[in-house]
């Protein structure tokens, strides 16, 4: 993935800074009134972008796709390009058959034809097995789990299956949780950097919704470890075998009494995802 190219693209996106103006097709902001989810009209620009800007022989990777909102957008002029998205169904009160059948339906009606994968289950479980994608990820999308430790595993567990040179986009990275996480990982990790940052102003920005970072991977040599390292795998089998299990629990418990949750998020919650004034 040439990054320098996506990052030259964006000017016929944008007419001007991508941070303060809308992009220049309108159709971004028709497809959040029609597509549930929750990604701002300047994010969908920015991931069509990044796509349409994807070599062959690469593919793009989104974890956390919802009802398709992200991935349609993405694959919007890019039915040439190969697409995996990953869900496992839980947040958000999405109950199963149901929730996919709508996510289906998007794909169907917006997706433009795009050859788009739906890869079901825990995502630290499906990317660290190196079978399920077929070629390395140019452009990786995440708008998962939000926890320290899920943003951190996000970029961790990716790594093995990027492209040498590749395109890593975070959403809600407005968050400091999720800059936390970014400024453990790259202390870790060489080949990392953050190359645009555009940042919302206030809770579900208009624009940006709550954050996106762009971030680019340059693999520091052919014999780079295409693996986790020791600590990294201790943390993403704590993750898949413990954590997702109390993740489980505490989503059906939400489910069944949402507004002492919905309460009990708001105090947890207030300082790890506050942006600006925001008090959530």
């Amino acid at each position: 993935m040439d990054t320098s190219a996506f990052l030259s693209h964006l000017t016929a996106v944008f007419p001007g800074d991508p941070q303060d103006t809308d992009p220049v097709d309108p159709s971004w902001t028709a497809m959040t009134d029609e597509v549930a989810g929750y990604t701002g009209p300047n994010e969908l620009a920015v991931l069509q972008a990044a796509a349409a800007v994807l070599p062959d022989g690469e593919a793009y990777l989104e974890v956390g796709t919802y009802k398709g909102r992200s991935v349609c957008a993405a694959a919007q002029g890019n039915a040439d390009k190969t697409f995996y998205a990953m869900e496992n169904f839980l947040e958000f009160g999405m109950t199963g058959q149901q929730a996919r059948d709508e996510l289906m339906g998007n794909l169907e009606r917006h997706a433009g034809g795009a050859n788009v994968h739906l890869l079901e289950g825990d995502c630290f479980t499906l990317m660290a097995d190196r079978s399920v994608i077929d070629r390395p990820v140019g452009v990786y999308f995440y708008d998962g789990e939000h926890t320290l430790l899920s943003h951190y595993l996000a970029l961790a567990v990716a790594e093995p299956l990027l492209a040498d040179e590749a395109l890593v986009l975070v959403d809600d990275a407005s968050w400091p949780l999720v800059q936390r996480a970014h400024r453990l990982f790259l202390k870790r990790h060489p080949g990392w950097q953050v190359v645009a940052t555009w940042d919302a102003r206030e809770a579900n920005d208009p624009r940006w919704a709550n954050g996106l970072h762009a971030l680019v991977f340059r693999r520091p040599s052919s014999r780079h470890a295409q693996r986790l390292s020791r600590t990294d795998e201790v943390l993403r089998i704590y993750q898949t075998r413990v954590q997702d299990r109390l993740n489980t629990v505490a989503w059906k418990a939400a489910d069944r009494f949402p507004g002492f949750f919905k309460g009990a998020a708001k105090v947890v919650l207030s300082r790890s995802r506050a942006i600006g004034d925001d008090e959530r």
